[in-house]
């Protein structure tokens, strides 16, 4: 039987099949940075957009206190209900990442996968930096990538990929960076998963707007929200990656963190981004 039309984020058990991949690199860089860039011990941690909590469940195994966020009511459901079949306690919150607010506020808050692409403007961009400050202890981080294309001249591109759990199969075919508007900076993005679970064929669409940010215009927005010092980025999972670095950079993994707190300062344990000239 062929679905048209359905939403993937409807489909949170093969979302997570399609985008099953080793996260153990991303864990841990974020572990690293929690202990070399915080103000204060990292207990309590926030995973916004959080999806099917591929990194939130291993940040929960380490013995991080963690509380999802994500829009998308079946995806907290699915995860809420993975964390408690594995014994591990989390709290969970169904909110836009614009305009949320916590019962008690964490250490670090993350938000991986470039799901901050959904933000199509500088208000919403600034709003959910503010959301996240609210969210924050003085000192905290917040680290989070962004795909960044290294020219307006980046063709669009494709990628078709199959994973088998089990009796399911998930093909995927998910195309970005179409129909790029060079002044707000937007595109689309597509998605289709083909699944064939014990026999029965269903097709799932997604189709969205993005936004691409640029380093440099990243930073702007930060000093204009207020709350955060801009202390390092990279261009991928490993602490010598610093993104200044980079000739053709994909990724951009920025760690902010929240004004306040001892040794206030951007020198504090020589953090803060360098430039070459």
């Amino acid at each position: 039987m062929t679905g048209g039309g359905r939403k993937l984020y409807s489909a949170p058990r093969y979302y997570e099949i399609a985008f099953d991949m080793n996260r153990k690199q991303e864990v841990d860089f974020l572990v690293h940075c929690f202990s070399r860039y915080s103000r204060r011990p990292v207990s309590r941690v926030l995973d916004i957009a959080c999806g099917t909590g591929p990194h939130l469940l291993r940040l929960a195994r380490r013995g991080y206190r963690m509380t999802g966020l994500d829009l998308s009511a079946e995806n907290i459901a699915y995860l809420g209900q993975k964390a408690s079949s594995r014994g591990l306690g989390i709290n969970v919150i169904v909110a836009d990442m614009t305009r949320f607010t916590l019962l008690a506020p964490v250490d670090a808050a993350i938000c991986m996968q470039d799901s901050q692409g959904h933000l199509l403007t500088n208000e919403a961009i600034i709003d959910h930096l503010h959301a996240v400050a609210k969210a924050l202890r003085p000192g905290g981080l917040y680290i989070f990538d962004r795909y960044i294309a290294s020219s307006w001249t980046t063709p669009a591109r494709r990628w078709i990929w199959t994973k088998r759990r089990g009796k399911v199969t998930v093909r995927t075919t998910f195309a970005a960076l179409e129909n790029v508007n060079p002044v707000s900076q937007v595109f689309s993005e597509e998605m289709e998963m083909e699944v064939t679970d014990n026999g029965a064929r269903k097709v799932f669409r997604q189709r969205h707007l993005s936004r691409m940010v640029f380093p440099q215009e990243l930073r702007a927005l930060v000093e204009l929200a207020g709350e955060f010092e801009l202390l390092q980025w990279f261009y991928g999972f490993k602490r010598h990656q610093i993104l200044d670095r980079a000739s053709h950079p994909l990724l951009m993994i920025v760690v902010l963190r929240k004004k306040g707190g001892r040794g206030s300062g951007s020198g504090d344990r020589g953090s803060g981004v360098g430039w070459r000239r």
